[in-house]
């Protein structure tokens, strides 16, 4: 004997404890989360492994590996994206910025930065067909990127062209590899 069971995808709302269909907009910790999702994505694709940086001191939320070379990324992720030129307008603060930077540090440092829906519940769509995450992720490397005379924040455009790709991050990874072989 079987049953029918229908299941419906819900949220739990915060504010009242009981849950929704969808949220609207995101937390900032669930934009993280969701970030870190794209990366693991184009890392596991790439053939390369990756680890979560609990303390992100040195600028850094998530590094990936390959057999020699690490990538260190900043996650940031936005539900409103400013775009101009053909590019993502991102303010990163100036401590980060100098950190991922900086030539003196051993990992490759890359902003990343991933646009969302405003509904969380578009974010990941399942189906027969496979598995999307909606809508792209971008990177910008910044190591050895120039100094900038700003206190607080550096306003970064990041081309609409650089798609968080496992491609990309092989790119990203020859380009540490060459770093080391000079």
């Amino acid at each position: 004997m079987s049953a029918d069971v229908s299941v419906c995808n819900i949220e739990r709302d915060n504010d009242s404890g009981r849950y929704s269909p969808s949220v609207v907009n995101g937390s900032p910790k669930q934009k993280e989360r969701f970030s870190r999702a794209w990366v693991v994505a184009a890392a596991a694709a790439a053939d390369f492994t990756y680890e979560i940086v609990a303390d992100d001191e040195r600028g850094v939320d998530m590094t990936v590996h390959s057999h020699d070379h690490t990538l260190d990324f900043q996650l940031k992720a936005t539900s409103r994206p400013e775009i101009q030129d053909e590019c993502l307008v991102h303010d990163l603060d100036v401590r980060t910025y100098n950190l991922l930077r900086s030539q003196q540090r051993s990992g490759y440092g890359v902003l990343a930065l991933i646009v969302v829906a405003d509904d969380t519940a578009a974010w990941h769509v399942m189906d027969q067909d496979g598995t999307s995450l909606t809508h792209s992720a971008y990177y910008l490397p910044l190591f050895g990127m120039p100094s900038t005379p700003n206190a607080a924040t550096i306003r970064l455009k990041v081309p609409m062209t650089n798609l968080l790709t496992p491609v990309a991050m092989r790119v990203l990874m020859d380009a540490q590899a060459t770093r080391w072989a000079g």
